[in-house]
């Protein structure tokens, strides 16, 4: 589902990833750790082709990513992969049935279809009191959940996620964490950056990034 060969990133005079390797298959839950300023988050940029390499291959459903023309790539992402920032990056004129129902209006889904989904999304995430919400009346946390929401609604095949429970207490975190579990049982690739040390419990398979590139735990 995922495959990284010899991946090599710098700038300036600074190389961040070094002919890094890594392998995800379908239904596999991934967690990438280490320390601050290592460059998790640009691997998982570049991973999620939000970002480009220097060298090496990347492969996602067995599709070459380091020629493939922007309109192949934007429809890749649009209907197999799914991303939850960090910055949550909710659009802020939009509540939250618009922000998490955005992707399927992408993907053709219809106006009333995709409402019972967004909405059936955000109950999953305990927000079924902040639908009609708009980002600036949310909290951190709540934002946090919607962006979730917005990512699980379309069941990508391919999950990448950066710190997703870093801003949500434990209640909220279990239900991030229970969504994410449902949409790997159902088979699809996840990949997860975290400073959370409790979530290692879910993943089949754990990395530390350290010196470019990853080591096994």
């Amino acid at each position: 589902m995922i495959e990284a060969k010899n991946i090599c990133k710098s700038y300036e005079n600074l190389q961040v990833l070094k002919n890094l390797n890594l392998y995800v298959q379908s239904g596999e839950f991934c967690i990438i750790t280490g320390p601050s300023g290592t460059g998790k988050s640009t691997l998982l940029n570049i991973l999620s082709a939000l970002d480009s390499f220097d060298c090496g291959e990347l492969y996602l459903m067995n599709i070459p990513i380091k020629n493939i023309n922007r309109s192949k790539l934007s429809t890749l992402r649009r209907k197999h992969i799914g991303f939850i920032f960090q910055s949550y990056n909710l659009i802020s004129s939009k509540n939250s049935i618009e922000n998490v129902a955005l992707p399927l209006k992408y993907n053709k889904v219809n106006y009333f279809k995709r409402k019972n989904m967004a909405i059936s999304a955000l109950k999953k995430m305990g927000l079924e009191d902040k639908i009609y919400n708009f980002p600036h009346q949310l909290s951190g946390g709540q934002q946090q959940r919607v962006a979730v929401a917005r990512a699980l609604v379309t069941k990508p095949q391919i999950l990448f996620c950066d710190e997703p429970t870093g801003n949500l207490d434990s209640e909220s975190a279990q239900l991030v964490i229970a969504g994410i579990m449902s949409l790997k049982n159902s088979g699809s690739a996840i990949v997860m950056i975290t400073h959370d040390n409790s979530l290692l419990k879910y993943a089949d398979s754990v990395y530390k990034l350290s010196d470019g590139k990853l080591e096994k735990q």
